[in-house]
């Protein structure tokens, strides 16, 4: 990522001022005990610095004809819940790394990317309303604290928050849109900071996606895949 606002919406350490340190969605699923499983996907920025033959930080460089620029790139990761109810977490400490940068057999550069640590923790559950219907709960937090540096939060922030909830045996309601016979029930789910809608064919209503971005019913673009081969992903012992 080139720049902070691209991780707009960011789910900042606890007692942090002027954000939130944790998201809620809430939806309804019909079906007699349907199986739930909910994977979640977030970035954490990782700071990347370019540094000259003599160890030196500059804003970029060029090596081999390839020019590097110092920037913020982010990590991919995930967790799974893969039934519910269920919790787990993702913990992570700060670290860094470097890559030389070669040019003629000598060394012309380093990269360096440095991250801080990284807390996550997802909350799944469902309860039955009435027969044949539950309601589907799921908090995604940042359990790091804030320590009173307003520089060190976008790095202790996680990013692009996505949930997916999926049911091979049940079946989503829209909040949009939802039937009339559950219109007092949708209005009672609770979302923060996540906007459930249903995701695939249109019509098909075994997966929705709760994204920090506000999107329409079956929308045409949506995550399709899981995280690239970097990403770290965890799943719920």
């Amino acid at each position: 990522m080139e720049d902070r606002q691209r991780f707009a919406g960011g789910v900042l350490p606890r007692g942090c001022p002027g954000g939130r340190s944790q998201l809620h969605a809430e939806c309804l699923i019909e079906g007699m005990d349907p199986s739930i499983d909910v994977t979640v996907r977030v970035q954490q920025a990782v700071e990347r610095q370019v540094l000259d033959a003599a160890g030196r930080p500059v804003d970029h460089l060029t090596v081999a004809g390839r020019r590097y620029a110092s920037r913020e790139e982010a990590v991919e990761h995930e967790v799974r819940v893969p039934s519910l109810p269920g919790r787990t977490a993702c913990i992570e400490p700060a670290g860094a790394k470097q890559a030389e940068l070669v040019e003629s057999g000598a060394t012309a550069g380093t990269l360096r990317w440095g991250w801080e640590p990284f807390h996550l923790t997802v909350e799944a559950w469902a309860e039955e309303i009435a027969p044949g219907l539950h309601r589907v709960r799921v908090s995604v937090a940042n359990r790091l604290e804030w320590e009173d540096d307003s520089e060190q939060a976008p790095m202790r922030a996680f990013y692009s928050t996505e949930v997916v909830m999926h049911s091979p045996d049940g079946a989503f309601a829209s909040l949009a849109d939802p039937p009339p016979d559950l219109l007092e029930e949708s209005r009672a789910c609770r979302n923060e900071g996540l906007w459930p809608v249903p995701i695939g064919e249109a019509g098909d209503r075994r997966t929705m996606l709760a994204s920090q971005v506000p999107l329409e019913d079956y929308p045409d673009a949506v995550p399709d895949s899981l995280p690239a081969p970097s990403a770290r992903s965890h799943a719920a012992g």
